[in-house]
Order: structure tokens, then sequence, then C-alpha cells
């Protein structure tokens, strides 16, 4: 969580994961994959997942698919080799085919050529060694993975391993996220760019930024779902939050700098999806460095490394606690308001007019009398959890309900509460900018807490009542903050 001076906060508390990681063999042979374990353990592998290739080339033409071969008919249906007619088959087998007729109706629309058919898709048995994967020496490499091989345009996936414990650990969802991600790439491949672009050119083509990409279009076809456009896969609205944890849990370990095989944090990734699911294929393919915001760091300190980032909660309130004052007091002066500087209290307020005040959670704003406390133990609990961050995100929700009473605004009601979540959105974008130039700042992993925590609870969504928007979901939560993180406060309607 935010830090002064030398001291950084990081996160590690990161659930099941699904960390994407791209195994040494797949580095000589055009593939990559998603690996199952935790990933703030994994990595003795490179931390890169689907193919080191596709993005969008503005104006470039595509002849064939996969670079070698004819191309199938677009007419041809989607062929599934491997499987033995288990849930979790049919489950796969679903996904692959109605995500493919998904693009052959779209991609024409959004950038005007035919969809060509992915070459072939098979899902493995990596404990058989008799029958082969795709891009790989042998299916053990495949286990617990799901790859794009360009080279043979070939999407692949453990039958056995990864898409049965996907389903059983957060739902149809992740199946359908996982493989619509490496589908991602096998469209950003017919627009244009494959390895050989990215090699020539690196730094306009980071594999951060075709991550991006590939989560993007994964947004596009999760909302297609949703809207029950995806043949037989249907996704609930009220199951968006599941495949959102599956997303999150693809992210790369905290501390990794951005390089040539980083796939992003969790706000990247949670963004980039975001920006699929609430627009289009063509947001997706007009992805560059310098439209995106990546938030991933690496650790730059060896007190980084040996605290993990993390403040002690007393240290993080007496460090963010004044921060908090100052940008949100200047957000209301700016505006020709007067600040009523709250007061913070460690223990529960006293002489609150508010009733019910608890009902917000660990940190309370008390509309009569302009004062915020927290509870100790609940924010405890919350920092000992998730990390420092998620409770700093509470504590400037609250600071966000006294600006919007300095400012005249409700302090009551959904409004009020999606427009708190997302002011600790644009709070938390100035303490990212700041960080590195030796006062307060963010840590690596800090975003991910605020993330996770919107994710699991709707404590800084809740109004000054205690009451959160009715039906709002952890995904939404998350699309507010990042409406506040990239706009700023504008785009909160102040």
């Amino acid at each position: 969580m935010p830090v002064t001076g030398g001291s950084r906060r990081t996160a590690t508390a990161v659930q099941l994961a699904v960390a994407l990681v791209l195994v040494a063999g797949l580095l000589f042979t055009g593939g990559s994959g998603a690996t199952l374990g935790d990933s703030s353990s994994a990595p003795d592998r490179s931390p890169v997942d689907s193919q080191a290739a596709a993005v969008p080339f503005p104006g470039s033409a595509r002849s064939g698919s996969g670079g070698s071969g004819s191309a199938r008919s677009a007419a041809a249906p989607t062929v599934v080799t491997g499987g033995a007619g288990t849930p979790a088959d049919q489950l796969a087998a679903d996904v692959v085919t109605g995500v493919e007729q998904f693009w052959r109706d779209q991609f024409p629309m959004h950038f005007g050529r035919p969809w060509v058919n992915i070459r072939a898709f098979h899902a493995v048995d990596p404990g058989n060694p008799a029958v082969p994967a795709p891009c790989l020496r042998r299916p053990l490499d495949l286990s617990e993975q799901a790859l794009y091989c360009p080279r043979q345009d070939t999407v692949a996936w453990d039958r056995t391993g990864l898409v049965p414990t996907l389903r059983r650990t957060y739902g149809d969802g992740a199946v359908l996220v996982a493989l619509a991600h490496e589908i991602g790439h096998a469209v950003q491949d017919r627009l244009g760019i494959n390895a050989e672009v990215q090699l020539r050119e690196p730094t306009r083509y980071p594999t951060i930024l075709l991550e991006a990409m590939a989560d993007c279009f994964a947004g596009v076809v999760v909302h297609a779902a949703v809207d029950g456009r995806l043949g037989k896969i249907r996704i609930g609205r009220l199951e968006l939050d599941r495949t959102m944890r599956a997303l999150l849990s693809f992210r790369d370990p905290v501390g990794v700098a951005i390089s040539t095989t980083a796939h992003g944090d969790a706000f990247d990734r949670a963004s980039a999806f975001l920006d699929g699911y609430q627009n289009h294929a063509g947001t997706c393919a007009a992805m560059t460095v310098r439209n995106q915001v990546f938030t991933q760091r690496g650790y730059t300190s060896l007190t980084d490394v040996m605290q993990n980032g993390d403040l002690p909660l007393n240290d993080l309130l007496a460090g963010l606690d004044p921060d908090a004052h100052g940008w949100f007091g200047h957000l209301v002066t700016s505006r020709g308001r007067t600040w009523r500087t709250p007061v913070r209290s460690l223990p529960a307020l006293r002489g609150c007019a508010t009733p019910h005040l608890e009902r917000q959670g660990p940190v309370r704003y008390c509309a009569s009398t302009g004062a915020v406390s927290t509870s100790a133990p609940e924010l405890a609990r919350v920092h000992d959890r998730l990390g420092d961050y998620a409770g700093g995100e509470l504590l400037a929700s609250r600071y966000a309900l006294a600006a919007l009473d300095a400012l005249g605004r409700p302090v009551n009601g959904p409004e009020a509460g999606r427009t708190a979540v997302c002011l600790s959105g644009a709070y938390t974008r100035a303490l990212f900018d700041r960080s590195g130039d030796g006062g307060f700042g963010l840590s690596p992993g800090d975003i991910d807490e605020a993330v996770q925590e919107l994710l699991d609870h709707d404590f800084a969504a809740r109004d000054a009542a205690g009451q959160a928007p009715a039906g709002d979901l952890g995904f939404e939560r998350i699309m507010q903050f990042r409406t506040g993180a990239l706009g700023g406060p504008g785009k909160c309607g102040l």
C-alpha cells in the first residue's frame, strides 16, 4: 500500500492463481500457456502467456492463417480433436465453437475482411505421451495450461487438469475467459501482427500490450455470452464476479517489473477486459502503448522485498490520512467550496447523529459532524487478509463522501456510493503517479489490493447510511474505480 519515503507496500494475497506463464519449451516453438498454481510462488518459469505475436497493425492485410498451408474455409465447422465426452470436454468444445462463430460473424463487421478459421483445436491429456500437443515437444508441457500456437494456428488446452479445475473453482465463465483469451491471440494474428513483427518492434508491441488486447477481446466475448449471443454458452450477470476472479488470478506475481514477458497486474488485466466488455472489438484493436495505462511495476528496494511492501496499519493511517486530507481538500476548494476537514478518530465516533454508522464497514463517515472513524479490528482484518492498500482504498472512499458533502452533493443513495468508489480510483491514480518520487505513493501490488477488496466487499460503495447500491456487483465496482483511475474526478461527475 502507499508508503512514505523508503518502505513500500505490495500485496501477495493471491487466491488460487492461474498465473499465465510460458514454459521454456514454448519459447522455442511459438506457443503460449496458462498455468494453474499460486502466482506468488510459481514462476521459476518466464511469466508470459499466450503467444508473443499478434496485435492489430493498421492497414496490414493477412494472407492465410498460421503461416503455413491453406486455411480452412470460413464456412467449415469448428472441430475439436481429443476429449472423452466429459462435461468439462463438452463445455470447452462449446466454448471454442461459440467463440469462433462469434468472430466469424463480428470480424468482418469490425475489420472489413473475412474471418479465416483457426486451423485446429485440441483437447489434450498431458498424461498421454502417445497423443502429441501442438507446438510442444511433449504433451506433459501442456499440463494445466492452454495455448495458442501461431506457427500452427492452433488452440490447445489441458482437458484433464486446467479445464476441470477452472470450472470447479470459478465456474463456466472461467473456462470461457481462458479460452477466449487464447482465441484473442488468433484474432491478433489475423489483424496482421505476429511474433516476427513483435521481435522487430518490441517497444511498440511489448508482450503486456498483446496480453491486454487478448484480455480485451475476451471481454468482448464474455459480454456476448451475457447477452446470449455465444451459441450454447450463457453467462449470467451474477456470474461476472466469479469470471473476474478467474481473470485476476491470471495476473503476474507481485513485484514483477514490466519486461518482454510481462502480462500485467490485476488492474491491468481487469482494465483491458473491461475495455472490451464495455466497448467492442475495434477498441481492442486500437490499443497501443500510448493510449494504455499499465500499473505493473517491480520492486525498487530491498526494503520492499523484505517487508513485502506492507506498512503496519497504524503507519498506513498516519501516512494516508494527511495525504487524503490534502488531495480531497484541493478537489473541493478548486471547485469554489469550503473543505470541512474531517477529523479521523480511531475508536467509533461519539456524538454522531447518523444512525447505524457501523453499517458503513471498517471506515465510516459521519455526515452530521464531518468526521471519519475507523474500527481498528475490522480494518486490521482487511489489512491482514488483502494488504494495506485494501484498507487504504476504504479510507479514501470515506474521504470521498466527505468531499461530496462539502460540494453540496448527496451522501446518501446509490449514486453517492458509486461516486465514492470512482473518486477513490481517482485518488489512487494520484498516488500511483507520484510513486517513486520519495514521497507518499503506492508500492507494487497496492492497486491489486484495492481491486481485490472491491471485488470481495461492497464497503467502498456504501453511502453515509451504510447502504450499497442494490444489485451492484464487484465487477461493477471495479469498473467504477477504473473510471476514476483513468479519467480523474471529472469522469466521476465532478
